[in-house]
């Protein structure tokens, strides 16, 4: 069954090991029907949340008109999410983490869908234990919106797009594409 998937992608280089290991994901996913959203956070125009509440959590709209407002749509009729972010100390890059908080605005909306959540990320660092706190804040969104884990790539050690293309991980990311159900 053809499944809607949003990508969030949260890497400011356009051509980085990050957006790489993104294209590698939708090719798999493509190749077996499912209909794509790819969102560049890195290079659309959403504000901070402020934490003002004036959203109530969703019972009224956000005050910022960006970037959000198109995004929404998708997050809401999507099944699955895929955030795809490079390791920046210990966490996901800014980029995506800003459009994660603006969740906030929709958070009932979101956790009364039943949606699967996929974490791919890419570190320099080769130590396993760099990712953990990446890992951990990424199972900690998904306990909170009622979503199910259906995986996660920790590409690690990783310096290059050429270096990235001699190891595991693209096909890695191929294969969770092609494989989502």
């Amino acid at each position: 069954m053809s499944k809607k998937v949003l990508i969030l992608s949260g890497s400011p280089r356009k051509n980085g090991t990050s957006n790489y290991m993104t294209d590698e994901f939708i090719r798999g996913a493509k190749e077996s029907g499912h209909e794509i959203f790819r969102f560049d956070s890195a290079r659309a125009n959403v504000k901070h949340c402020f934490g003002c509440n004036a959203c109530g959590m969703g019972s009224k709209p956000c005050i910022h008109k960006d970037d959000f407002v198109e995004l929404k749509e998708y997050l809401l009729n999507s099944d699955v999410i895929v955030f795809v972010t490079p390791m920046y100390y210990f966490g996901m890059s800014s980029t995506i983490k800003k459009v994660i908080d603006r969740f906030y605005s929709i958070d009932s909306q979101i956790k009364s869908g039943n949606k699967k959540g996929i974490l791919i990320s890419v570190q320099h660092a080769p130590v396993d234990a760099v990712k953990d706190s990446l890992n951990n804040h990424y199972q900690a969104i998904l306990s909170w919106l009622n979503m199910e884990n259906a995986g996660i790539i920790n590409a690690i050690g990783i310096e290059s797009v050429e270096h990235i293309k001699n190891t595991p991980y693209p096909k890695q990311a191929y294969e969770l594409g092609k494989s989502l159900q």
